[in-house]
This record gives structure tokens, sequence and C-alpha cells, in this order.
């Protein structure tokens, strides 16, 4: 048992920064196969990329999926605690709650504290199966919800910085 005042994270400080073997340390065995299905999953979409970052002393180093500068997700590795951490904006949180879309525990925490708030933060333990493919299928419709994600921008609509203009003759 942790002695007060000292986190039960070994990694909770920002210096040393952890290896994602040492992070796949702190979790049950059945929470690394969730964690692999999870990481295959999201690798397979189109620009998406893992980064470890570190989210302060109560949550320590997180593994971050992102796809340009978007966050997608992020798991968090605690000892034998596996959690993912997705921003639901209201399109997400609506076609989340549609028909045969997600479990109906993701629909409780969907449904739970609907706030006002454009986007908010939900917690999901991956502690089964189908929160594990709930995740990711927010994350494929994210991706899929914003196309050109990780693209820059050019303030105009239709036009993406950097290609090139044609020009048409009649």
């Amino acid at each position: 048992m942790p002695r007060a005042g000292r986190s039960a994270n070994p990694y909770s400080r920002p210096d040393p920064k952890p290896t994602i073997v040492e992070l796949l340390g702190l979790i049950t065995p059945r929470q690394k196969s969730t964690y692999q299905s999870v990481s295959r999953s999201l690798k397979r979409l189109a620009g998406v990329h893992a980064s470890l970052n570190y989210y302060g002393k109560e949550w320590g180093w997180a593994l971050r999926y992102s796809r340009g500068d978007a966050t997608l997700c992020t798991l968090h590795f605690l000892p034998s605690k596996l959690d993912a951490t997705v921003a639901v904006s209201r399109k997400l949180e609506d076609w989340g709650l549609g028909p045969n879309h997600l479990s109906r525990a993701t629909k409780r925490s969907l449904g739970s504290g609907r706030a006002s708030n454009p986007a908010r933060l939900i917690r999901m333990p991956l502690a089964s199966p189908p929160r594990a493919r709930d995740l990711v299928k927010m994350v494929r419709f994210k991706v899929q919800a914003r196309p050109g994600l990780d693209r820059r921008r050019t303030g105009q609509p239709g036009k993406v910085a950097g290609a090139r203009a044609r020009t048409v003759t009649d």
C-alpha cells in the first residue's frame, strides 16, 4: 500500500520519461491484451499516431493518439487500471446515443452530464472488450467526421494551404 503523500503511480513525475514497455508493466495481462487490440485498430486509421505525454501528478504519463494537431483520445496506464479519455462533441454524442452504435455502459457515460458545453471529456475504463470496441468506434467517427483533420487550413472553404491552383480555360 502506498505511503501517505505518495502517488500509487510510479510515473506521476515528469522526469524521467517512461517507455511504453514500462507503462505496460503497470497493467494486468488482460488489460495489455485490450491495449494491444485498441492500439492496432487506432494505428490502422490514416494519419493517426501515438505519443507519450505528461498530464500532471494525478495521471502522470499517458499515450495520446492524435491526427495532425487534433487529439483523438488518450490512454492512461495506472496500476492495474487502463482508462481512456475522449473529448465528446455534440455531434459525437448524438451519433453515439443513436441505435446500435455503442454499448449501454458507454451510452450512459455519454448521456450523463449532458452539458451545454460544446465539447466535454469523458473517462472510460477499458475493463471490457465492448468498452474497448466503443472507444475505437468513437475515434473512427471523429476521424470520418473531419476528414481534413490533419491538413493545414487556409481559412477559405475548400482550399488547403500549399495546394496549387488550377486554371480552366474555355
